[in-house]
Formats: structure tokens, C-alpha cells, sequence
């Protein structure tokens, strides 16, 4: 108890040391306080604000001891007052860290992964196409779904729900931000998290399916009830049995569930920065030795549909950069968060933010010519 007394002061003294520019800025203030420190406990007080929710834990906490590396040669990008970490790998070996020690932010601080969380839910789903599962991604929805059946998801093909490019959710946004409060039980939902209410708000196919692109949270959602109507398991428990452990035996995720066990499947993973890092060094593994999961990704990266951003598309739940004339497999997040993958240089490299505008360039809008040095 006299440790996490500690703890917290700690944490309080070290979030009042930010500098003055971070926190006028109220965007970032905001950022970091509800989607960044609410996490490093959540899986303890089940708390979101004054919300209650639900949570799934696997594994055991494990503490991690990065090496000693040259932490200078990027800071010119990295040493941002808007930067929490970044990690570099190379050839799996970590060559560059840099922690926000404002932010008391080290390599074991618990890291909400965003929307990075939406590949985590894709890595599920090709699991489960790996072991026989799932037959094809050409096959629909409905067919492995009986509460999918009954929705626009029915005759939806699982790659284009991956692509979210289903049809069924409006191109205006309407009712992501409600969807989004009642899977989670934020609000006036609060205790009351459903995916299967969220999904109802969608009850109409809005165009042919494979025609538009359009990024919301519905098509995750599907997904995951996708994954839980097969196994009769949450998809997070998918996630963390057949890919997480295959890169961390020992380590811990959380992940937000609904009130029936659903995973909120749209961001709300949890996990150590190094296992960010680690999980996107699996997949550059997974597609080197060309095994089944590899494969999977590997027809997302090549099968991208084009974005309204010119080099950017979007794969199997992530986004396609093009930086220095390479694809890359890129996740990203709100606010600044991107695991960034090369597979002709075996680099990962993985950025945690609270915003975008970095002296160096702004993250979303110009990628490449922040970062792209680091894959020289």
C-alpha cells in the first residue's frame, strides 16, 4: 500500500514537472490524462473516469531492462515535448530508446495502443484462419456469426470488413463516437458495455461492399463478435494465446471488454512498450519465414486499398506507408502513436505520442519525411 502511495505521488510530481507548453496546450493535456495515465491502472479500479468497466487480463507482469544504446543519435526528432517514448529495433535488438521523463514514462509503463490495437484484433483474426477456423477471407460474415447473420454484416465479406470497406458504416461518422460510449460503458452507459447494442446503431448497408473505404469503429466491433461467436472466447484471449505468447512467454496484456465478455476491439489494448515493439518485430518474423500468419499480412500489406493520402493505404486493420519507396505495414494511433514496420531492413519502429506536431513534422501528415532517416 506505502508503494503505491509512493507511486502515485511520484506520478503526480512528475506530470506536474511537464513543461508549461505541454500543458497549455489542452489537447495533449487532455490526451495524456484520459488516454494514456487512466490506463496504467485501469486493469486494477476498473475505472474509466467516473465510468466502470471491464477488463481482461492475461499472463503475468514481468519487468523489462532495455540495454544501454546511443539515445542521442535521433533525438533531433524525438526529444519533443509531445513525445512519450520511441524505440527503435534492428535486426531485433532495440538500437535506439528514448523515455519522456516528464511523463514518467520508462520501458515498463502500461501503453494504451490506440487504434495500434486494431492489428493486435487482426493478428486474431488470421490466427484463426491459420488453424481452419475460418475457411477463406472471401467467406461472409454471416456464416460463421448468428448474431452477424441478422445484420448488414451478413453477406459482408471478412477481407472487407478487415479493409473496412464493408458498406455498412455511414461515410459522415454518424453515430461512431455513440457507438464507441456504449461498447466501452462510458457515460450514461456506464456498467452497461454492449458491442451487440453498438452494432445495432448500423442497421442498414449503406453502399455495395468493396466500393469505399471508410474508417470507423463498426467494422472492428464486427470483428470481434466474429472471433467470439467462433470460439466461444473474447478475442483478446484469441490475441494473447495464439500470437502474443509466441513473442512474449511471460509478459501481461489487458484489454477492455463489454459487459459479455466482448473485446472492445476498435483500440483499448494495453501492453509494455517493448512488447509493442516486440509484436511488430513477430509479424516481420511471421513474414520472413513465410509461415501462415506472415502470409496473412503479407497479402494485407499487397492487397491495400488506396486512402484520400497519397502513398497511404489501408491492409488487414492497418495503414500502408510508403516511406524511402518501401510498403510498410504501419499502426497507428490518435494522437501520435505509430508501430512502424520495414521488412527490407528489419526495423521497427515504434512511437508513442499525446500529439501529432512534432518540431520535426507533423506525424500523420508528412511521415516519411519525419522519420524516414531512421530507415536509411
Amino acid at each position: 500500500m506505502l508503494r503505491k502511495k509512493i507511486f502515485g505521488l511520484t506520478s503526480t510530481l512528475l506530470f506536474l514537472s511537464i513543461s508549461q507548453a505541454v500543458l497549455a496546450n489542452h489537447g495533449p493535456q487532455i490526451m495524456f490524462e484520459k488516454q494514456i495515465q487512466r490506463y496504467f491502472s485501469a486493469h486494477e479500479t476498473k475505472q474509466m473516469g467516473t465510468s466502470n468497466i471491464d477488463i481482461h487480463s492475461y499472463g503475468h507482469e514481468v519487468t523489462h531492462s532495455l540495454p544501454h544504446v546511443d539515445d542521442q543519435k535521433y533525438n533531433h526528432i524525438f526529444h519533443d515535448r509531445f513525445n512519450l517514448a520511441a524505440l527503435l529495433r534492428e535486426n531485433d535488438e532495440i538500437v535506439f530508446k528514448r523515455f519522456h521523463k516528464g511523463y514518467g514514462i520508462d520501458e515498463n509503463t502500461l501503453l494504451h495502443g490506440m487504434s495500434m490495437s486494431k492489428t493486435a484484433l487482426a493478428a486474431a483474426v488470421g490466427s484463426l484462419q491459420c488453424n481452419g477456423s475460418i475457411k477463406s477471407l472471401d467467406d461472409e460474415m454471416g456464416s460463421y456469426s448468428k448474431f452477424l447473420e441478422k445484420t448488414p454484416y451478413s453477406k459482408v465479406t471478412i477481407k472487407n470488413v478487415l479493409q473496412m470497406n464493408s458498406g455498412v458504416t455511414p461515410l459522415n461518422g454518424k453515430n461512431n463516437k455513440k457507438a464507441n460510449q456504449i461498447a466501452m460503458g462510458l457515460g450514461d452507459y456506464s456498467g452497461k458495455a454492449d458491442i451487440l447494442l453498438a452494432l445495432k446503431l448500423f442497421d442498414k448497408n449503406h453502399r455495395m461492399q468493396g466500393t469505399k473505404h471508410n474508417y470507423h469503429s463498426a467494422d472492428p466491433f464486427a470483428l470481434s463478435v466474429l472471433i467470439t461467436d467462433i470460439t466461444g472466447k473474447p478475442a483478446s484471449e484469441i490475441f494473447y494465446q495464439n500470437v502474443y505468447k509466441k513473442f512474449s512467454e511471460n509478459g501481461q496484456i489487458h484489454w477492455v471488454s463489454d459487459k459479455k465478455g466482448y473485446t472492445v476491439s476498435q483500440a483499448r489494448l494495453v501492453m509494455k512498450g517493448p512488447d509493442w515493439s516486440n509484436f511488430g518485430q513477430f509479424i516481420l518474423d511471421e513474414i520472413r519465414k513465410n509461415t501462415c500468419l506472415g502470409k496473412f499480412f503479407e497479402n494485407g500489406t499487397n492487397s491495400a486499398i488506396p486512402s484520400s493520402r497519397k502513398n497511404v493505404g489501408y491492409g488487414y486493420q492497418f495503414w500502408v506507408y510508403e516511406i524511402n519507396g518501401e510498403k510498410m505495414i504501419t499502426m497507428t494511433g490518435h494522437g501520435g502513436f505509430f508501430n512502424i514496420l520495414s521488412q527490407s531492413k528489419n526495423k521497427v519502429l515504434t512511437i508513442f505520442s499525446v500529439d501529432e506536431a512534432y518540431n520535426a513534422g507533423n506525424l500523420f501528415g508528412d511521415l516519411e519525411s519525419v522519420v524516414g532517416e531512421v530507415f536509411k
